[in-house]
């Protein structure tokens, strides 16, 4: 575990902690209500894989089109699903865990877009699911299992995240 042995390194650790606390708050306050640009992104993400996928989809702002068999079928992302609430817990924990040093900080942001990728597969799995079975077992799915993978997906970056800056708990 990193142990801050300095003033200039104490001071550079809030520093960072702080920043992060009110980049963090100023995001939420500033981007309310439609939290711009996390939904537009994560549809557009969405969008493009569909079509790769060769599943007809189009993303409009926050919504994401797709071309169902029967009829197309309107997703709005809303700011919970384009996983504001993921981001925002990894990175609270983060900055609220003491003693880390500024680099092991710093190096937490590059989980960001793992988990913007897990958000957005959790996302793009629910569509399949309406796709290939009903409208109504995709809406179970986001609401059930949506809900319990993104939540493991915030854990196990965490904790890799911990392990790989060396700083995971270890038995004496």
């Amino acid at each position: 575990m990193y142990v801050k042995n300095n003033k200039m390194g104490h001071t550079l650790d809030i520093t960072i902690r702080a920043s992060i606390l009110l980049i963090c708050l100023g995001y939420i306050i500033l981007a309310f209500p439609g939290y711009a640009p996390l939904p537009e992104m994560t549809a557009q993400v969405n969008a493009q894989v569909l079509n790769t996928m060769g599943i007809p989809a189009i993303s409009l702002e926050r919504y994401v089109v797709v071309s169902f068999s029967q009829a197309d079928r309107i997703y709005e992302l809303s700011s919970e699903c384009s996983g504001l609430l993921v981001y925002m817990m990894f990175l609270v924990g983060i900055a609220v865990v003491p003693y880390f040093s500024a680099y092991n900080r710093l190096f937490a942001l590059l989980f960001l877009p793992i988990l913007f990728l897990g958000n957005s597969l959790r996302i793009l799995t629910g569509i399949i699911v309406g796709f290939q079975i009903s409208v109504d077992a995709s809406e179970f799915f986001h609401a059930t299992f949506g809900q319990v993978l993104i939540f493991f997906w915030v854990l196990v970056c965490f904790i890799l995240w911990l392990k790989l800056t060396r700083n995971f708990p270890k038995e004496e």
